[in-house]
């Protein structure tokens, strides 16, 4: 399942416009403890525009791992942003589904589904250190094998998505009886 919160005060003109792929739904559950909100705020306070963590710092926010020393992030606006205001994000271009992200104004992080999604993309010299994450945020987000491969699938075209694929198989699942 997704998660999202909307609390987007724009209207439905300059949501269209933003670069998210798929349908802006109005319905949207709510992460109740709001934990990844401070860590996104904490990152993301000086950005004039609406910006989500992603990858590795998506998972710190999220509660696993460390903060990375330049988190990640991408902008969820009309226009295409190069630089951050805070000169320790690295600034990625991400195509995101409105349910991929959770937001909260101008601060947000990529959902557990979408942040497990990425990882399992990363380089291979990061896949050691993605692997160990990815397993954590299975066991807090108390997510199956099932849950991320029909993710992986529903993205449709997505780089690397065979490599992604392949290296479901190499997570630890704590519901496996293997």
């Amino acid at each position: 399942m997704e998660l999202a919160v909307n609390t987007f005060d724009y209207s439905p003109a300059e949501l269209s416009s933003f670069r998210l792929d798929g349908e802006i739904l109005s319905d949207f559950l709510v992460d109740s403890s709001l934990s990844w909100l401070e860590k996104s705020q904490s990152v993301l306070a000086q950005e004039t525009v609406p910006m989500v963590l992603t990858s590795f710092a998506a998972s710190w926010a999220l509660g696993v791992g460390k903060k990375p020393h330049r988190p990640t992030a991408t902008a969820v606006a009309p226009r295409r942003l190069r630089e951050a205001q805070n000169g320790e994000i690295c600034i990625e271009e991400r195509t995101l589904a409105s349910h991929h992200i959770w937001i909260e104004g101008h601060c947000g992080v990529t959902t557990p589904l979408r942040t497990i999604s990425d990882l399992l993309r990363c380089p291979v010299e990061n896949w050691f250190r993605s692997k160990r994450l990815v397993s954590e945020l299975i066991t807090v987000y108390q997510l199956s094998l099932e849950d991320i491969e029909i993710f992986i699938h529903e993205r449709g075209i997505i780089p690397h998505k065979q490599v992604a694929l392949s290296r479901t198989r190499e997570i630890f699942y704590p519901s496996d009886t293997r």
